[in-house]
């Protein structure tokens, strides 16, 4: 079905939706950050959508064999059916690389990437989760060395920490585990 293409962008869509109208509600300087994430993620969105209509229909599914699909392209170019039987018994060929398991495994660790960055913002705050982010990153997908990942991650954190806290004036959240051990000390 061309309308259900890709459930993901539907979601994103309600989802930005319903944080600009929400965010619609809070007072100006309150919603100046929903607003500023939420505004060109809904039009990404949108054209996605817009983009998935106009795109052509899939084609459909081949799921003949190599040996038919090569029995065919004989048969058209000599004009009359052709059958491989000798090669049909022959040992089948193991593809090693799985493209579909690929993209699968990329997307699963782009997803791991995300929910962990936002679990440990919630939980530990943007002063402790930025940097181990980056850090685990530039170590994990970037293999750079301890010693390059310590650097980057404390320049990466000074730029991007700098610039909300005192570029844009925001109060970033201190994390709950994070708050609550502020709180007993």
């Amino acid at each position: 079905m061309i309308l259900m293409r890709n459930p993901m962008t539907y979601f994103m869509f309600a989802v930005f939706a319903t944080m600009l109208y929400i965010a619609s509600d809070y007072p100006p300087g309150a919603r100046f950050m929903p607003f500023v994430v939420g505004v060109p993620a809904l039009i990404l969105c949108a054209l996605q959508l817009v983009l998935d209509l106009r795109a052509a229909p899939a084609a459909p599914r081949d799921d003949r064999s190599e040996m038919e699909k090569a029995e065919e392209r004989v048969s058209q170019m000599t004009g009359r059916r052709m059958e491989f039987e000798a090669a049909q018994i022959a040992p089948g060929v193991a593809v090693s690389e799985n493209p579909t398991a690929v993209a699968d495994n990329r997307e699963f660790v782009i997803w791991a990437y995300i929910i962990g960055f936002v679990v440990g913002i919630l939980l530990f705050g943007f002063y402790v989760a930025v940097p181990l982010f980056i850090l685990f990153y530039l170590r994990t997908q970037a293999q750079v060395t301890w010693r390059k990942g310590l650097i980057y991650s404390a320049v990466g954190c000074a730029v991007i920490l700098g610039a909300l806290t005192w570029g844009l004036k925001l109060q970033l959240h201190m994390g709950f585990v994070t708050g609550f051990l502020l709180s007993r000390l």
